[in-house]
């Protein structure tokens, strides 16, 4: 397949992400490093740095044509539960607040599970191509994904991130109901899948809490219900305009992670409704475009692998507005692209190159189709 030009719209809204993102971890965390580390810029200059490392890993993977991933799916797969597993031993895998996520790489960190969400994605998008002529039996085309998935997932809740696992299946499966997913088979692992979820999240005290916080915060305003108080603290007073960039109260050491996975509650707080609608028109545009991409894919994985990443950019994004705005329990799912973070910045911004690089193929593909020929008009 030729390569085309890459999709304009899908690249001016990555930048306008990356930069305003960069701003607003500026302005939310500018006073935390300044008492916590001495330096203002603490943040925002480790920020730069995965953003550039971003923006390198954007363009590298926008110029690999995707259908290299089908072929070493499986080195893919093996490198990702290789991880997972090392995470979980002692003097490689390193715990923060009682989880095991993270491996440090000199001064850096990085999180397996982010890596793990763009694998399962490209092996969920190449079995299901493959299991194409099977799709009507249950056994042959659903059950060995969900199998590995299963495996995967598993290693996460021993982290334990339940969030990621949550975010990990549902956008694989809806890779899987695009890939032609039988009703009955959705209906079947909906009704089997959720109670499962709902008993590996009462298996855990702690997420029980979080749960029962969500509905009463003020019940404990000083411990559980603080971080969901402080959030709609922030975003109450910012009405329509915000308070002005720089101006927040609740970074000041009110709001935890505000420069985090509660970033969006700052950008309400200072831009006000204005510039959270903005900023959430700007992830719907993203969503659509990645779908009109996906659509307009020259084969099945490319447009499988296409709205896998656009429905996982959607679903974090979703996730994480639900838990700034008391929708949904404290999950500490970063949101996308503009929350402080290396690991989700840099895989996220590899997902885009690798969605850029499908719309190359696309753009080649509208180009080579045929003009239709003139109706003839009998009479003229």
């Amino acid at each position: 397949m030729r390569r085309g030009k890459p999709d304009f719209w899908l690249i001016l809204i990555a930048f306008i992400l990356i930069g305003f993102g960069l701003v607003m971890v500026f302005s939310a965390s500018y006073y935390k490093g300044l008492t916590d580390y001495g330096d203002s810029y603490y943040f925002f200059k480790r920020q730069l740095i995965w953003a550039v490392a971003g923006l390198f890993l954007f363009f590298v993977t926008a110029n690999i044509p995707y259908t290299i991933y089908r072929r070493f799916v499986g080195t893919i797969l093996l490198i990702s539960i290789l991880l997972l597993i090392a995470v979980l031993i002692p003097g490689i895998g390193v715990e923060v607040k009682g989880a095991r996520r993270w491996i440090e790489l000199g001064p850096m960190s990085f999180q397996p599970s982010e890596l793990v969400k763009l694998s399962a994605l490209i092996y969920t998008a190449s079995i299901m191509t493959k299991k194409q002529p099977v799709m009507d039996s249950f056994k042959r085309a659903v059950l060995p994904p969900l199998i590995v998935l299963g495996l995967l997932c598993s290693l996460i809740v021993i982290e334990p991130h339940y969030s990621t696992t949550i975010i990990i299946l549902a956008s694989c499966m809806v890779v899987i109901f695009c890939a032609g997913l039988r009703f009955r088979h959705f209906l079947f692992l909906v009704s089997t899948g959720i109670p499962f979820l709902m008993w590996v999240m009462i298996m855990e005290p702690y997420r029980i809490k979080r749960l029962t916080t969500l509905f009463n915060p003020w019940k404990n305003p000083t411990a559980d219900g603080y971080q969901i108080i402080q959030s709609l603290y922030a975003i109450g007073p910012g009405g329509l305009s915000g308070s002005g960039l720089g101006n927040s109260i609740q970074k000041m050491a009110y709001l935890p992670e505000a420069h985090t996975d509660f970033i969006f509650a700052i950008v309400a707080e200072e831009l006000g409704f204005i510039g959270g609608t903005l900023l959430i028109a700007l992830f719907i545009a993203l969503i659509l475009r990645g779908i009109r991409i996906s659509l307009r894919a020259p084969d099945q994985f490319g447009m499988l692998l296409g709205i896998g990443i656009t429905s996982l950019i959607g679903i974090e994004a979703l996730f994480n507005l639900g838990v700034v705005t008391a929708m949904l329990p404290v999950t500490g799912v970063p949101l996308p692209f503009i929350s402080y973070g290396g690991s989700s910045l840099m895989l996220g911004m590899a997902s885009l190159g690798i969605l850029l690089n499908i719309s190359r193929y696309t753009n080649i593909q509208a180009k080579q189709k045929k003009p239709r020929e003139p109706i003839s008009v009998p009479g003229r």
